[in-house]
């Protein structure tokens, strides 16, 4: 299994970063034409100082190789003021994870001199990541690694584990962006998931017998929740419903047991975790 460099403020491995040649390519290479007046595949981006390239909490549909230049990677949501996370500079790429998976970009990207850029769709990925030393695999890896990042960042219970566990983490973390309204889990259905509040928010409540509900303290971005489910096989005590739309990374049960279960330390976080969040729960039913 790869070992992931878990710090975003520290270059990444020479796998991660598009090579010298690779960037003298990108500078004298022409676009790739597309018949039909359809987006390029490929194409070159010369953005003066301060210029948004991606916006937080947009979809993308592109990563970005830095041909020259450096920008600046800011936290824009969640607690307190925005925040610059890393610095990338020329060779390294972003904007991989919404690309592969779907999800929402989860930072803002501001040039921090002029830079070139050079965008790569996702044929254009297939079609030439190579010559930019961004090939799939790579990709892949690098989308895992910043988001198991993010999501140890976010969260004090992940940030007490191992590195080494942390890259275990990282291959069976699954990430998926759920919309507005959606019910993650449901008070009294068996819970099949681990779940890492990425971005966003969720509610949280219980339903009472007489059909009146009690509501907890909502969920907010580092959160981990459903090891009650996880852990004992037991159904869910708390429906927990977005309230905004999430990013999440979902922990199968199935890949849980089979993997992470002799984990002593992670399971002992876990159990940690379900005993607060009962005792909270039966003080909230109760009182």
């Amino acid at each position: 299994m790869s070992r992931l460099a878990l710090n975003p403020c520290t270059p990444p491995a020479e796998g991660m970063r598009a090579t010298p040649a690779a960037v003298a390519s990108a500078q004298g290479e022409s676009d790739v034409a597309v018949l039909g007046g359809a987006p390029l595949p490929v194409w070159t981006r010369f953005l003066p100082p301060g210029h948004m390239v991606v916006r937080e909490g947009d979809r993308g549909s592109s990563m970005f190789v830095i041909v020259e230049g450096r920008v600046a990677v800011v936290r824009e949501r969640g607690v307190g003021a925005p925040r610059t996370v890393a610095q990338l500079s020329a060779g390294e790429f972003f904007g991989e994870m919404a690309l592969m998976t779907d999800c929402p970009r989860t930072a803002t990207v501001v040039t921090l001199g002029r830079t070139v850029l050079r965008e790569l769709s996702r044929s254009g990925l297939a079609m030439s990541g190579a010559r930019h030393g961004v090939e799939g695999p790579v990709v892949t890896m690098r989308c895992r690694e910043r988001f198991l990042a993010d999501a140890v960042r976010s969260s004090p219970l992940l940030a007490t584990l191992s590195p080494d566990l942390w890259h275990q983490l990282g291959s069976a973390l699954v990430p998926c962006a759920v919309p507005e309204g959606e019910t993650l889990l449901a008070r009294g259905t068996p819970g099949n998931a681990l779940f890492v509040l990425l971005r966003g928010r969720c509610s949280v409540f219980h339903t009472h017998l007489d059909g009146h509900t009690t509501p907890y303290p909502d969920m907010e971005e580092g959160s981990i929740f459903g090891e009650v489910s996880l852990l004992r096989g037991r159904v869910a005590t708390a429906t927990v419903r977005t309230a905004t739309p999430c990013t999440l990374l979902r922990l199968e049960r199935e890949v849980f047991r089979k993997f992470f279960w002799a984990q002593a330390d992670f399971r002992r976080a876990l159990v940690r975790l379900g005993l607060s969040r009962m005792n909270r729960t039966m003080a909230l039913i109760t009182g």
